[in-house]
């Protein structure tokens, strides 16, 4: 994998990620230029491996205080099953990533982020929750990801993940991925208050790929 820290890609190897394929590292690079990005795409598998590979090559320290990534994807069961390779990895950098779904304790959960984190995952309503109650700091969050944007944004999301964007650090990074590009997707990003790139992997890629040929 280009342009990765060697502590990161011996960590990954601890869930048997070694390398990118092309469409993870076109990805990949898109995410390294820090810009605001709204990603179209129709596989998801891919381009959150190449989410979480760049967020642990921006969070592969311990640091004090804040956390430096917020990783939203649309259901507590998912959530669950990405923190748990989020895990692994992190045990191998030493550094901590913490749970929060609408499935569990809100106080433990507050707790645990309240102890020191480096990386959060979960889902909106409890993203949000946390949040309001000052459970979550954002001032020196540097990613923020929404996975699956079109699924969050079901029962009336929209105005919740709005007002965390809209609040955030313009040094933090807003990633947005969706595979659809309906009008509710489309009017609650250009409602955002942020500039942004927008990216359609599948256009995007197959035009590089027949360049590059």
């Amino acid at each position: 994998m280009k342009k990765l820290k060697p502590e990161v890609l011996n960590a990954l190897k601890v869930i048997n990620l070694e390398t990118l394929n092309p469409r993870s590292q076109f990805i990949y690079n898109s995410l390294k230029s820090g810009k605001n990005l709204f990603i179209h795409t129709f596989n998801f598998n891919e381009e959150s491996t190449a989410l979480m590979v760049a967020i642990f090559n921006k969070v592969n320290q311990e640091y004090e205080g804040s956390p430096r990534a917020i990783y939203v994807t649309d259901s507590s069961q998912n959530a669950i099953h990405c923190f748990e390779d989020y895990k692994k990895v992190c045990r191998k950098l030493d550094i901590t990533v913490d749970l929060a779904h609408d499935k569990g304790n809100m106080i433990q959960q507050r707790n645990d982020i309240f102890d020191g984190t480096e990386i959060i995952v979960g889902n909106p309503k409890r993203i949000y929750d946390l949040y309001i109650k000052n459970g979550i700091n954002t001032a020196l969050l540097d990613l923020f990801i929404v996975d699956n944007l079109a699924e969050c944004l079901k029962d009336n999301k929209q105005a919740e993940l709005k007002r965390i964007i809209d609040s955030l650090e313009k040094k933090t990074q807003v990633v947005l991925l969706s595979n659809s590009l309906s009008n509710k997707v489309q009017n609650f990003v250009d409602n955002l208050e942020i500039q942004y790139t927008f990216l359609d992997v599948e256009e995007t890629f197959e035009d590089e790929a027949m360049n590059n040929d």
